[in-house]
């Protein structure tokens, strides 16, 4: 016969507490990482956005020539780089590179790898980065395609 039967028990209750513990802290530890993965992945589109304004911004924001090139040649729905969601970041890469019709080629001096990574980061956020300020294709004048 035991003398103290709820040994037994207060064994198992702080194995399950240490356990318990153990999960929240892991939980925990989890959680910070994400929120840091996620204020780290905010500040890149901020600068890739930076970047883009700086670097690209000249010809591909509203009314820049490279706007109204693609606007005209691909339709008002392409003609914001900012705004379109079909293009690949190895594609702006490439493009950014070797140019493309009338835009000429960028080098890694003008556009170094770590801007241009930044940038196309920027430009191929998911959906849920777009914001409902940003301008949006359909109001720039003079992008409508050739032949209309």
């Amino acid at each position: 016969m035991e003398i103290f039967p709820e040994t037994g028990c207060i064994a198992r209750l702080v194995i399950v507490i240490a356990l318990g513990a153990a999960l929240a802290a892991f939980g925990v530890k989890r959680m910070v990482a994400q929120e840091k993965a996620s204020e780290a992945s905010a500040r890149k589109m901020v600068e890739g956005k930076a970047l883009f304004q700086a670097r690209c911004g000249y010809c591909h924001l509203a009314g820049g020539t490279g706007t109204l090139m693609l606007g005209r040649r691909l339709g008002k729905d392409k003609a914001l780089l900012a705004s379109r969601t079909d293009l690949s970041a190895e594609y702006i890469k490439k493009i950014t590179r070797v140019g493309i019709n009338s835009m000429p080629p960028h080098t890694r001096i003008e556009v170094p790898d770590s801007e241009l990574d930044l940038i196309a980061a920027y430009l191929t956020r998911p959906e849920s980065a777009r914001g409902a300020s940003e301008p949006k294709a359909d109001s720039l004048p003079g992008s409508e395609p050739i032949g209309e």
